[in-house]
């Protein structure tokens, strides 16, 4: 299987199929519409002819058929849609392998700049870990993988997350099909809360007397209708009908309009959530969060896409209200609003409890689905080892490269940190990949505490709650200099290393302490280092400050790492790999000198 070959393929799989579906849905419009042409044709003829039975045969064989066709026509233009949206799918997969992204959703909505990483390393926004990995379509799907990437959690619960995934990996036409599904509708993606709301508010019963009225008054009215059209009634007997159902209705109008608001914006989504509830519950395998989210997806003996089904055609004709024309000529004259009322309330009863549990157990599988696209797209990437050992910090990664830049332009780089209070100090000329180098590290371990495969060979990590202070900014709101910003983050990085009583901190932090004179930066960030190796804390720390590598040869806990560049006729060279010790070499004169700055003048 090689993801480069396979998506191009299948997309034009699907557009075959699309174009054979198109061809065959513009046949069937010629069909209905010749159809319906020789029926209205024959039928006027056998009127014509005086033939008026068999005109009304001919009738109703016409509109049988015309019905025929036309819900065959849905069902080609329902496939149709598919294969159209699976060809986006797969186009949508090859981009993502060139770090390309066709689907608009950034995870916006996510950012958060108090966060503890997600700024930093790119967890939302246009280069992302939230879209490169985002295959949800449903809030709760989004709002489950964004919690992920931002929240992690327990060893176990990765764990669990792996197995899912790694049985939901092979599965590329159910996946793909579950996305589709999705697609179909651009509702889908609208929030459900009013709905369930509704769903889970307290029940007030309807008054009892309607149950009744609701069947007997819409006869007699009809009775008096047919006995005025037949002359024995005079019209106005009709028209109290109506005034009477008209009363009946101003008792239930208030509720009614309410229900309707609540459900009238996703009501569109149902059908489609009926598919992919329907789609889940088909859902292969026996990892325990698969297994969980099946029967997390049934409620008192009814499978989660029947009820789903049920309310669909349910709201939606609630919200025929919502046309004045239907509600006067029809709506009055049956207590439309009385009917569905009690409809609803009797679903709502049954199953209002279970429908945000089916939504969270949806958005899950979306979540899970995301992780499985993401591993079978990258065959190569290695699948996580958590290991829980304490409080004791590791984190061992064999060619470990960004997960955002494309393999072929990603340089890959190994490296070790176990035990706590540790510091690994990197040093390197500019543009030499420090940053990088910490972000790469920084975005894998956010991935493997996620439950995603990363970009390596080999990766090991014990839980850690991930810090970084890398983009750092002023703020104009806050009177807030970029200098003062960093210290505020290095603070919360100090309060949150004292909390002994949890995970151990992995800590990057880009150019420390920036914003001040050498001086009171080497202070500083040697007090720094110096009062994290008193907590289970350790990480990495990119500088220029050579002599915070001297750290090493006075305590022990400061390793030395570095990148380096170099000059060939005049031109810089990088290649991005990881050396120990610190830094000989510099390039911030040579690139003065490239932009027209006459360092040689300062030695005449």
């Amino acid at each position: 299987m090689n993801p480069e070959t396979t998506f191009p393929e299948r997309q034009q799989q699907f557009l075959q199929a699309e174009q054979i579906a198109q061809r065959r849905y513009n046949q069937l419009a010629f069909f209905r519409l010749i159809w319906f042409v020789v029926s209205a044709v024959a039928v006027w003829l056998l009127i014509r002819l005086d033939q008026q039975l068999v005109a009304i045969v001919t009738l109703l064989i016409g509109m049988i058929g015309f019905l025929i066709l036309l819900k065959k026509h849905q069902t080609v233009r329902r496939e149709r849609d598919l294969n159209h949206q699976l060809v986006f799918i797969n186009q949508d997969e090859a981009a993502r392998l060139k770090r390309q992204y066709l689907r608009a959703e950034m995870g916006d909505q996510f950012v958060s700049p108090t966060h503890y990483y997600s700024g930093d390393l790119d967890v939302f926004g246009k280069h992302s870990l939230f879209r490169l990995l985002n295959r949800t379509h449903t809030q709760a799907g989004q709002n489950r993988l964004a919690s992920w990437l931002k929240s992690p959690t327990a060893p176990d619960a990765i764990r669990l997350r792996q197995e899912a995934a790694a049985e939901l990996n092979p599965q590329l036409d159910w996946r793909q099909q579950f996305e589709a599904l999705a697609y179909m509708e651009e509702t889908i993606s609208r929030s459900p809360d009013a709905l369930v709301k509704w769903a889970t508010a307290e029940i007030i019963p309807l008054p009892g007397y309607l149950s009744i009225v609701r069947f007997i008054f819409p006869a007699i009215t009809f009775s008096l209708f047919v006995a005025w059209l037949l002359g024995y009634v005079p019209g106005s007997s009709v028209l109290l009908g109506l005034a009477v159902h008209g009363l009946v209705l101003s008792q239930t109008s208030a509720r009614a309009k309410e229900v309707s608001d609540q459900t009238f914006e996703i009501s569109a989504a149902l059908r489609a959530f009926r598919a992919l509830f329907e789609h889940a519950g088909n859902v292969q395998g026996n990892a325990v969060r698969i297994n969980a989210i099946k029967q997390a997806l049934t409620s008192n003996g009814d499978s989660a896409s029947t009820a789903i089904g049920q309310l669909a055609r349910l709201t939606e004709g609630l919200n025929y209200r919502r046309n004045p024309y239907f509600f006067l000529l029809f709506g009055i004259a049956t207590l439309w609003d009385v009917h569905y009322l009690f409809q609803l309330e009797r679903w709502r009863q049954t199953h209002g409890p279970t429908l945000s549990r089916w939504f969270e157990a949806l958005g899950e599988l979306e979540a899970l689905n995301s992780l499985a696209g993401f591993a079978y797209a990258h065959p190569g990437y290695a699948t996580p080892d958590i290991v829980d050992i304490g409080d004791k910090l590791t984190l061992d990664i064999t060619a470990a490269a960004h997960p955002l830049l494309p393999q072929d332009r990603s340089v890959a780089n190994s490296l070790k940190l176990a035990g706590s209070g540790q510091t690994i100090l990197i040093t390197g000329s500019n543009m030499s990949g420090k940053s990088t180098f910490l972000r790469t590290v920084g975005a894998n371990v956010v991935l493997a505490l996620a439950g995603a495969v990363v970009s390596a060979q080999r990766f090991w990590c014990s839980p850690v709650r991930v810090f970084t202070s890398m983009r750092t900014q002023d703020s104009l709101e806050e009177s807030t200099s970029s200098f003062y910003a960093e210290l505020k983050r290095l603070q919360t990085l100090i309060g949150l290393s004292k909390q002994s009583d949890t995970i151990p901190v992995l800590y990057f932090l880009d150019e420390i302490l920036k914003g001040t004179n050498s001086a009171d930066r080497h202070r500083g960030a040697e007090a720094l280092i110096r009062q994290l190796h008193q907590t289970t804390a350790s990480g990495f720390v990119s500088t220029h400050d050579l002599e915070l590598g001297q750290l090493t040869d006075a305590d022990g806990f400061v390793r030395n790492f570095h990148f380096q560049s170099d000059l060939h006729n005049g031109e810089l060279i990088f290649d991005y790999k990881l050396r120990n010790g610190i830094c000989k070499s510099f390039n911030a004169s040579q690139l003065m000198q490239a932009i027209g700055i006459e360092i040689n003048m300062l030695q005449k």
